[in-house]
């Protein structure tokens, strides 16, 4: 019997001693999840106020180059709110494992219901969350070339390519059916075959007194344009004019 109470006991010395071990173990591991050190509060805001100030300028920089047809601010209004909280959550994340795995599980359900119409919108969010996340992580510099790189090469394309940037028109001509629509060479028809090397007839009505035209004109630079518009005003002074730029209808 003595044999067996030893084994007993060596078992139960065993087990005290390594419950200790493995409670120092889950401490260790518990501790390594933790926040590590303590956030510099700060310097956390003096980055958000100066990601904010970013996002200003990117808002501005947005609303004067923009090449979309889209004029709501719905999107804009955002910027700034987007990217200080993309620096809050990003300077969070960096400080503890266990608040990035709880925002995994927050952020999955949600859901935007938000639609981006436009190609150009959706490049300055992802602008706006890139500046977030450097100033987050903090690399104020990083942010500072982001917004300076994003700057040259936004106003050099919008200074380059605004101003001959091309323009779809739907165009309707109005006057009386007898004098303007006729086959002659001050005809509204013999007119716009002179000036307008293609285009697409959409709609031809002629009536007792009046008659109208409506065509549309592809891929017309800003100037053209206006020089096609006063070309045809001169040729055809009795007539009325109505153009649609379609760029800025879709």
């Amino acid at each position: 019997m003595a044999p067996i109470a030893d084994t007993a006991a060596d078992t139960a010395a065993d087990t005290a001693n390594s419950a200790p071990s493995i409670t120092n173990q889950l401490g260790d591991f518990l501790s390594s999840m933790a926040i590590t050190d303590s956030i510099p509060v700060p310097t956390i805001a003096a980055y958000m106020l100066v990601g904010g100030l970013l996002a200003l300028y990117l808002q501005f920089l947005y609303r004067h180059c923009n090449s979309s047809s889209s004029t709501s601010d719905a999107v804009t209004r955002i910027f700034p709110l987007l990217t200080m909280a993309t620096i809050g959550v990003v300077a969070l994340v960096s400080f503890s494992p266990v608040l990035s795995l709880g925002l995994v599980g927050a952020f999955s359900i949600v859901r935007f219901r938000s639609v981006i119409k436009e190609p150009e919108e959706l490049v300055y969010l992802f602008l706006c969350i890139g500046v977030g996340v450097a100033l987050g992580a903090g690399q104020p510099l990083l942010a500072f070339a982001m917004v300076t790189v994003a700057t040259i090469f936004v106003l050099g394309v919008h200074y380059t390519a605004g101003k001959n940037r091309a323009q779809s028109l739907l165009l309707t001509i109005t006057g009386k059916s007898q004098e303007q629509f006729h086959d002659g060479e001050s005809g509204v028809m013999t007119v716009v075959n002179e000036l307008v090397a293609r285009y697409t007839l959409q709609r031809l009505d002629l009536e007792q007194d009046r008659g109208r035209m409506r065509i549309a004109i592809n891929r017309l630079g800003r100037s053209e344009t206006v020089g096609l518009i006063a070309k045809l005003r001169e040729r055809l002074p009795d007539c009325e004019f109505t153009y649609i730029n379609l760029e800025a209808t879709s």
